[in-house]
């Protein structure tokens, strides 16, 4: 199948309207095996779209359950594709994430799970981070 037919059904099945910017930026992180920030997508896009736009795609998808935030370091927030269907407004593919030290991408771990914690109940946890460092397979050689 090709990406146009999956950005359209993937943006029908979370009840988003198929746009040029929302294809384009969809079509980015499907070219990508590493997590995007809003600053690498702005540098890669065909069409002149302002920042703007592009962080409110950004949070739509998240918010819809289309990408989840990968990592978060100098450059900003790092999102990547959700791997399976995430219901709106909850993530449920809890992961763990690779930084590498060299080239700074973020990679999602799809078969590391992030371990259950407990937690007092004075606290609520919103959110769960699970980040590993280290060299990737692209930098070791």
């Amino acid at each position: 199948m090709d990406n146009m037919k999956l950005i359209g059904d993937l943006l029908h099945s979370h009840g988003l309207k198929k746009t040029p910017i929302r294809t384009e930026v969809l079509e980015l992180f499907m070219d990508h095996d590493f997590a995007l920030s809003a600053s690498d997508i702005v540098a890669k896009m065909t069409a002149g779209h302002d920042r703007v736009t592009i962080y409110r795609a950004l949070s739509s998808f998240e918010e819809h359950g289309i990408l989840h935030r990968a990592s978060e370091d100098g450059q900003g927030t790092k999102y990547a594709l959700c791997g399976h269907k995430c219901p709106d407004e909850q993530h449920t593919d809890k992961h763990a994430h690779f930084v590498c030290d060299e080239c700074h991408q973020t990679y999602c771990l799809e078969d590391v799970q992030v371990p259950e914690v407990e937690v007092s109940s004075e606290f609520t946890v919103e959110r769960t981070s699970f980040v590993l460092g280290g060299i990737c397979r692209q930098c070791q050689q």
